[in-house]
């Protein structure tokens, strides 16, 4: 039995010293081999995250770009839950820049949609962290509506 394990064990080390010695001193038959082979496949794109998976970064505070795309992506579908937590994000600048105007709208956008307290944090937002010329552009808006 010891006979037939050997011849084995020699082809994979001599399969091994010729991939090393390709690697240290290349030559042509190297190149060759090279040139035959087919090209590794490409890496598989990362999952798509779920709503909630996106949600639970946003509450550890560790969303980033990718989050807040789905989360747009979301929100611009209507999706009250989705709307909300964007609108979170933009106040308290998770995953972006904070954009408290950005946030107002988004809080009257949840509001429409029946989001429970998206119009007492639209009014919140309004009161406690528009700058006044923010607020000239809120109103501004909301008048031209």
């Amino acid at each position: 039995m010891v006979p037939l394990a050997a011849p084995a064990a020699w082809a994979q080390f001599y399969d091994l010293d010729g991939v090393y010695r390709c690697l240290t001193v290349p030559d042509a038959a190297c190149e060759e081999r090279l040139r035959d082979q087919p090209p590794p496949p490409p890496p598989a794109p990362p999952p798509v995250p779920t709503l909630e998976q996106v949600i639970a970064k946003v509450r550890d505070k560790t969303a980033g770009p990718r989050e807040i795309a789905l989360l747009e992506k979301h929100a611009a579908a209507n999706e009250p839950r989705a709307v909300e937590v964007l609108a979170w994000c933009k106040l308290n600048g998770i995953g972006v820049a904070a954009d408290p105007e950005a946030a107002y709208w988004l809080y009257r956008q949840a509001a429409a949609l029946g989001v429970g307290n998206a119009l007492k944090n639209q009014i919140a937002v309004y009161k406690t962290r528009l700058t006044p010329e923010q607020r000239q552009r809120v109103l501004m808006r909301e008048n031209a509506n």
